[in-house]
């Protein structure tokens, strides 16, 4: 059997959403979610962010639903993300790679 990586949260936009393009131009959008259920756990300032990456279809989605305290529901894979910085030192970041998105009411 294939490994399943799939996550399904909800919660709220907590920071602006960042649109840029790929170098094949393919739209990218970037924010982070606070999730909901969470008020007892302290994961990045006293809340619970997970930062959120929506691609190609996903990322021209109607901009409203990335507005600050918006309530979604996103599906996707859980990814972890590496890089250098400029001063040489290493740095990664859990992210979810969204495959579906959509407002809470």
């Amino acid at each position: 059997m294939a490994p399943d990586n799939r996550v399904i949260l909800t919660g709220k936009v907590a920071t602006s959403a960042q649109r840029h393009y790929r170098p094949d131009g393919s739209p990218v959008i970037q924010f982070s979610l606070e999730l909901d259920g969470t008020e007892d756990v302290s994961f990045e300032k006293g809340r619970s962010l997970i930062h959120i990456v929506a691609l190609g279809n996903l990322a021209e989605t109607d901009s409203n639903l990335f507005q600050n305290g918006q309530s979604l529901r996103v599906e996707g894979r859980l990814k972890q993300r590496h890089w250098e910085t400029p001063e040489g030192r290493h740095r990664s970041r859990m992210e979810v790679i969204a495959t579906g998105l959509s407002r809470l009411e």
